[in-house]
């Protein structure tokens, strides 16, 4: 092949990815930007629907809740479904806590945090046994509560008080996301639209996507998300990236030109926002 002609080639071929990584950063930041704000709708939800459900669980709990594991689990269901917010959280547990923060059952079977104090693993929250307490939240890890089998993982975890009609504490009404499910449920949503995104600039296929939400250092993908990726996303330290905003970049991992964004949902903490990885090689 004549000197010149492969020289054109291999131009065109750097152009090429140039141009497709930045297609890739220009689609990972319009996805960013979409689910920061599913973030903060989600992240309000629970922080309004839980008072209200706190409530209606509280009108149908037995003199004594632990008594009829399965009537407990009844009303657990019944309190979430009657309040609009809740029966559309993005929760992954939904439990009842007696006064010492010990779990006696959850909404879903099977019940992995049945008998375990959800004050123990998460100290903050034992804010909630104030008199005066409302939603109360906090951060941590808690092994039942995990949303994949192994790698770390982390929880955001809120709690109610429910009183009885004499206003003493009957228990605390329990809720929260595991990082990853909730990760994995939010690149299930942006799958959706990149495949519109897709067909609205007539790409060949579906880009390759990878969400993550993240917190401080640590950033949390789906089950199925490799390590590799996580690692780079990490290596790039989202908070100082994202701190007078949202952010995009491109990222190589493994070969590959990734297009990479990430943007803060103060919502949810100051600290925490939501990454993609996009890929329309």
């Amino acid at each position: 092949m004549p000197p010149a002609l492969a020289c054109a080639l291999i131009s065109a071929l750097l152009t090429g990815c140039e141009d497709d990584g930045k297609a890739s950063q220009k689609h990972a930041a319009e996805l960013c930007g979409k689910l920061a704000a599913v973030v903060a709708e989600d992240v309000a939800q629970v922080r309004t629907g839980l008072p209200v459900g706190s409530q209606k669980l509280a009108a149908q709990l037995d003199t004594d809740p632990g008594a009829n594991l399965l009537a407990l689990q009844r009303a657990i269901a019944g309190a979430r479904a009657s309040v609009k917010e809740l029966e559309f959280a993005k929760s992954t547990f939904f439990s009842f806590a007696d006064p010492s923060g010990t779990v006696l059952r959850s909404e879903a079977d099977p019940d992995m945090l049945a008998n375990r104090s959800v004050l123990a693993s998460f100290p903050e929250l034992r804010k909630v046994l104030a008199p005066d307490s409302g939603v109360t939240e906090a951060f941590g890890e808690m092994q039942e509560m995990r949303g994949v089998r192994n790698g770390p993982d982390l929880q955001w975890v809120v709690a109610h008080p429910v009183k009885g009609p004499d206003g003493g504490l009957k228990g605390l009404f329990v809720t929260g996301w595991s990082f990853r499910a909730y990760a994995y449920r939010l690149q299930e949503a942006a799958r959706r639209d990149l495949t519109e995104i897709a067909k609205r600039e007539s790409l060949k296929s579906t880009p390759l996507l990878y969400v993550f939400a993240w917190k401080g250092a640590k950033a949390y993908g789906g089950p199925v998300t490799p390590d590799v990726n996580t690692e780079a996303l990490e290596k790039l330290d989202l908070p100082a990236k994202t701190a007078a905003g949202p952010w995009s970049g491109t990222v190589d991992i493994a070969g590959r030109t990734f297009g990479a964004a990430a943007q803060r949902a103060p919502e949810l903490a100051a600290d925490a926002g939501v990454a993609a990885l996009v890929s329309t090689l």
